[in-house]
């Protein structure tokens, strides 16, 4: 059956069968055209979209909003790992659809979305929100024009993040990562010293550079004492979902950056002393020390028997985990009882300046690091510490008083 057009009431209807299951037509129709003309115009549309395409899709018919929900339902769902989905979840909630989600698809143009970048640029966005919220933008505006056909080409194509030599109306939200000098780390391991639930993940910090989650994500497997060595196979996650109870889970390390690193001397004594003490307490509290599981299906931490045992490096006395929220503590205490400005981030920071301060190669503070490439190694970390000036300084008075 071709296209078919009927009159219902005072409006005009479009109908035509798009295949036949288990012996019934299943019919795309429909309604509400003022006159004939307008419903041919349409069908005729209609139908040769579906011909061409599998499926009759009219683009005035989705919002913005209906559309990103089957974005992540489709495409994030079995492209990305649940780290990036909650993120991309969160950007789109807090920040793209209250501004762009009543339109309809077909409605966004460039000059919509370059103002969209351009207000939140204004408001004090840092660029790496900026390019992260560019990035969902493009790549769902992509898959609707391929393989969806929604819209014929993408609006993103010509969007830009304003340029740096351009002021903010708003100066930007930025998190400063700072150098900690020795003298200042050496009261914040008095303030935590060893026995405390904040000092083993202060020292993977400030010795390794391990992210947050990674500090808090490793596990016993990972420690190869007998080589000196620890493996980042993991962070550990929190996932928050509106239809489910909340839980922490293990991830892959950002940009998958697994990656075996040396221990230095302090630190291997730290985890030596530290896993003995485990062992002694596990034998001691027997049934009452906590244990803990991941799950097969999504590695959830949890202790309900579920998946395989794990035994986290982060625990106290009776075995009981130590959340990475913990460090909110710690850093407000280091703040304002120290006087000290630190993120947890600024140990990651420090143990980078250091590296290449004492002449370690790029490359491989880079690989130690898990940055995603070299220029993410020699330009986010480019301040000055007083030593390197000091020795700049003396270098630049020897090349000249000869």
């Amino acid at each position: 059956m071709g296209l078919s057009y009927r009159k219902r009431g005072d409006t005009w209807e479009y109908r035509f069968d798009k295949v036949t299951i288990n012996g019934k037509r299943k019919q795309m129709t429909k309604s509400g055209f003022k006159t004939k003309k307008e419903a041919e115009q349409a069908g005729i549309k209609a139908y040769n979209e579906f011909m061409q395409n599998g499926e009759a899709f009219v683009p005035s018919e989705i919002s913005v909003t209906d559309y990103f929900m089957q974005w992540q339902a489709t495409y994030c769902a079995t492209n990305l790992n649940d780290v990036t989905r909650t993120n991309y979840s969160k950007k789109i909630n807090n920040y793209i659809l209250p501004v762009l989600g009543e339109y309809k698809l077909r409605c966004l143009n460039t000059a919509i979305l370059q103002k969209f970048i351009n207000e939140l640029y204004d408001r004090g966005f840092s660029r790496n929100t900026l390019s992260s919220i560019k990035g969902i933008l493009t790549s769902s505006m992509n898959y609707a024009v391929e393989p969806l056909h929604y819209i014929a080409s993408s609006p993103m194509n010509y969007v830009n993040i304003p340029s740096k030599r351009v002021a903010a109306k708003t100066a930007t939200r930025s998190h400063p990562h700072f150098f900690i000098p020795k003298e200042d780390m050496e009261k914040i391991f008095q303030r935590f010293p060893e026995g405390s639930s904040a000092h083993i993940p202060l020292m993977l910090g400030y010795k390794t550079g391990l992210r947050l989650g990674e500090a808090f994500g490793l596990l016993w497997e990972d420690v190869d004492l007998d080589n000196k060595t620890i493996t980042v196979n993991r962070q550990i996650q929190w996932m928050e979902k509106k239809e489910e109870a909340a839980y922490w889970f293990f991830a892959n390390p950002k940009y998958d950056s697994v990656r075996t690193i040396t221990l230095d001397s302090e630190l291997y004594k730290l985890l030596s002393a530290e896993k003995e003490r485990q062992e002694k307490n596990r034998e001691y509290y027997d049934e009452f020390f906590y244990r803990y599981f991941s799950s097969t299906n999504g590695r959830r931490l949890n202790r309900d028997g579920d998946g395989r045992e794990i035994f986290p490096v982060c625990v106290r006395e009776c075995g009981e985990y130590v959340l990475p929220r913990t460090m909110q503590h710690a850093s407000h205490v280091i703040q304002k009882e120290l006087g000290i400005n630190f993120t947890f981030h600024s140990l990651r920071h420090t143990h980078c300046s250091m590296l290449l301060t004492a002449g370690a190669k790029p490359k491989y503070v880079q690989e130690r690091l898990g940055h995603k490439n070299i220029q993410v190694t020699l330009g986010v970390y480019q301040h000055l510490t007083q030593g390197m000036k000091t020795e700049g300084d003396a270098i630049l008075d020897s090349m000249f008083n000869d």
